[in-house]
């Protein structure tokens, strides 16, 4: 499946994208709908295929050319904490380092407390298995010179009740519970540093819904690029069970 394509873009500009970026992977959330399946479990620690969904994300990271991460966790997790310290062992070229938020920030909130040196910021949620090309989104941010680029995809909702159409009064159209479809945020996004100075103006908790709208009211430049990767939100006990259904398949497709 074609992701982006490389036309008109060299693929060393593309490696130097992502290397000259500094990822921050939001893994603080107390995941509440998902408590069921997990129990006491961390949810980035959820396996899925052969590894925890965190460890999967870290490495993908790293093998798009990114050489430094920051991972935001709850306060006092140590079975987390101590996961990735052994992560940190297992993949040398990325410099790993752990912010434990002491109190709830939101789900975007750290951001205002991350150093960023400068440097460009990918961000993305921890419980995310997807296979969208990080060193891609990359290249198109800087390209574009915007301050952020948002991932996004469509969603599909089937709606439970039939829907009227309507002008005013007058009802135009009936159609019994429709297909809707949605441009979403994926979760993942690029952030240039400006926009972590701003966010360090925020009050907290504050979430990704939050900057992105602050941003906007301050005239930042903010763009989007609709992906066609793989991509699912683990949030509930049946989309981790698809999730490790899907990864089974492929690592059988692959063989």
């Amino acid at each position: 499946m074609a992701i982006l394509s490389l036309m008109g873009r060299d693929i060393e500009s593309v490696a130097a994208a992502a290397s000259s970026m500094h990822a921050v992977i939001q893994a603080g959330g107390r995941g509440q709908r998902i408590r069921p399946i997990a129990g006491s479990l961390a949810k980035p620690l959820l396996q899925v295929g052969d590894e925890p969904m965190i460890g999967r994300l870290i490495r993908q990271i790293a093998s798009s050319g990114v050489h430094s991460a920051t991972v935001v966790i709850p306060n006092a997790c140590r079975e987390l904490r101590d996961f990735l310290c052994q992560v940190a062992v297992d993949v040398p070229s990325l410099d790993l380092d752990v912010l434990e938020e002491q109190h709830p920030l939101g789900n975007a909130g750290a951001l205002g407390a991350i150093e960023c040196r400068g440097r460009t910021v990918l961000f993305c949620f921890a419980d995310l298995v997807t296979e969208l090309p990080f060193d891609r989104i990359a290249a198109l941010h800087r390209e574009r010179r915007c301050d952020i680029t948002l991932a996004s995809h469509y969603e599909f909702h089937q709606l439970s009740l039939g829907e009227l159409i309507t002008e005013g009064p007058r009802v135009c159209g009936y159609v019994e519970k429709p297909r809707k479809r949605f441009l979403i945020c994926s979760g993942i996004a690029v952030f240039e540093p400006r926009i972590l100075e701003l966010a360090r103006r925020v009050a907290t908790p504050f979430g990704l819904a939050d900057l992105i709208n602050a941003s906007l009211q301050a005239g930042y430049s903010v763009t989007h690029w609709m992906h066609e990767a793989y991509w699912i939100d683990v949030n509930t006990p049946e989309l981790l069970e698809q999730a490790r259904n899907d990864a089974s398949v492929r690592a059988v497709q692959s063989l």
